[in-house]
């Protein structure tokens, strides 16, 4: 049985604040106790931040110790509550444009295991806001995020986590064959979106 948690992040898009989370299920046992699950969400939380700059800051999460579709959280965490404190990225930008808010990059590991037509099965992970390389390249991550996000896929892949712990899917014990990054930005909606213009 695997052990998952969910991370919370909020930035701003469309003038608002915006929410979004990734959940990642990891090999190893279940933490013992509200220490141990706050001790794995901050060594999550450590590696995640290096994917984003302060713009975007961890508010909370959520841990669970059953993989079955219908798990309930068995702990929980709320940084936007004192004496918590919201946790900021720590990507430093010092060149390229910014996309949209809806654009991301994202990081995938690929598993042992092949679906039904034969073709390997990825983990995958997105992250906003993507920042873009400018005029002729605005498809394209900035180095900095590529070379953070390939950080961040070997981390969680080669046992060098906290108590050797790898990423999985919910309901498996994956076997991870290596990781990569997004060569291009991609879209992926987020719930605050603009309305078209009329006319």
């Amino acid at each position: 049985m695997a052990c998952g948690l969910t991370l919370i992040k909020r930035f701003t898009y469309h003038m608002a604040a915006e929410d979004y989370s990734n959940q990642y299920w990891f090999t190893g046992d279940t933490p013992a106790d509200g220490t141990a699950w706050r001790t794995l969400f901050n060594a999550l939380v450590t590696q995640e931040k290096t994917l984003y700059p302060s713009g975007v800051t961890v508010i909370g999460g959520y841990g669970y110790d059953d993989d079955s579709d219908d798990a309930v959280a068995v702990w929980s965490v709320d940084l936007t509550v004192s004496p918590e404190t919201p946790v900021p990225g720590t990507q430093v930008i010092t060149s390229g444009y910014p996309s949209p808010g809806d654009a991301a990059v994202w990081v995938r590991w690929k598993t042992s295991r092949l679906n039904s037509k034969g073709k390997a099965i990825y983990l995958r992970k997105y992250f906003h806001p993507a920042v873009n390389q400018g005029v002729g390249h605005v498809d394209e991550p900035i180095a900095v995020a590529t070379t953070a996000l390939n950080a961040f896929g070997a981390k969680l892949r080669d046992e060098s986590f906290i108590d050797a712990r790898t990423i999985t899917a919910r309901g498996h014990t994956d076997t991870i064959l290596n990781s990569g990054s997004s060569p291009y930005i991609t879209t992926r909606t987020l719930k605050r979106r603009g309305r078209r213009p009329t006319g």
